[in-house]
């Protein structure tokens, strides 16, 4: 389900990309996107309520395979509300995607109270830090994290010896 309704969308995405290292592109290239529309309404899922009091039908998040209605659509990042296309909602939602592509194998010590959710969004936010931050900041925060500092460092390492 790869609907892109607004350039803004288009422009945020391409944005979020460019800030990761191409090694992650390429891993996330068969990702797609349902933007600017609710995903119930659109037949991606039939998951209404989330868990904190917040509706799927206008939140950004990720569908996966096995969640959506048809189990052969692919993983989709959704952006329902135009406010959702920010670099660091994106680069959240790709940290999720990522996370599947490596077996949901990876664990990262929260950094925030939302990482504190659970080991799914301690990854997405390690990762959004990581590659939305770029600098001072996230390596303030992985101080504490050597494990995932180290994985996202050896993948930095790889994208330049390939590059």
């Amino acid at each position: 389900m790869n609907r892109i309704t607004n350039c803004k969308y288009t422009e945020a995405i391409s944005y979020a990309f460019s800030l990761l290292p191409i090694i992650m592109v390429d891993k996330l290239q068969y990702i797609h996107f349902l933007t600017g529309t609710d995903p119930i309404y659109a037949g991606l899922h039939n998951f209404i309520d989330i868990n904190d009091k917040r509706s799927y039908r206008n939140t950004a998040h990720v569908c996966y395979s096995w969640n959506a209605l048809n189990r052969h659509e692919p993983t989709t990042v959704v952006l329902p509300l135009l406010n959702d296309a920010n670099p660091y909602t994106i680069i959240h939602e790709l940290g999720h995607c990522l996370d599947e592509a490596w077996g949901f194998s990876h664990n990262a010590l929260p950094i925030n109270n939302y990482a504190k959710t659970d080991r799914y969004e301690a990854f997405a936010e390690a990762f959004a830090c990581q590659y939305f931050w770029l600098g001072a900041k996230a390596e303030d925060i992985f101080q504490s994290d050597g494990a995932i500092q180290y994985l996202f460092k050896g993948i930095e390492d790889a994208n330049k010896a390939t590059g």
